[in-house]
């Protein structure tokens, strides 16, 4: 069950759902790909998780991934770009309303509108 397919949809403006398949682990990460994606334009899903102590109390680290390549208009230049969210939680916290709000602030936040001034250096 862990390394099943995970079905995302993209931000087309009539959305295409796109299979990840598990194709490795590297680093500790499980790592999918976008089967249908063209060779020289890779879509990949990484999703790893690890723990450390600090101040004697353990926080687990929680990291998903992914990396799109986009072609340059000449056709042939490739960009990999990626999107990344990351969450470090200390074990004696961690509960499904903690999970909750967490998504929440960042599936609120995380609008077409907010990403694209974010991407053009906003911080508002």
């Amino acid at each position: 069950m862990a390394l099943e397919d995970i079905l995302l949809d993209d931000g087309a403006s009539t959305p295409v759902e796109h299979t990840f398949t598990y194709i490795g682990t590297q680093n500790g990460r499980v790592i999918r790909s976008d089967m249908s994606a063209a060779a020289e334009q890779p879509l990949t899903l990484s999703i790893g998780h690890m723990s450390k102590k600090v101040g004697g109390k353990t926080v687990r680290s929680h990291l998903t991934r992914v990396d799109k390549t986009v072609l340059d208009t000449d056709g042939i230049t490739p960009y990999t770009t990626n999107i990344r969210l990351m969450a470090d939680v200390h074990d004696c916290v961690r509960s499904d309303a903690l999970a909750d709000d967490l998504a929440a602030f960042i599936r609120n936040w995380a609008s077409s509108a907010n990403v694209r001034a974010w991407l053009k250096d906003s911080v508002g």
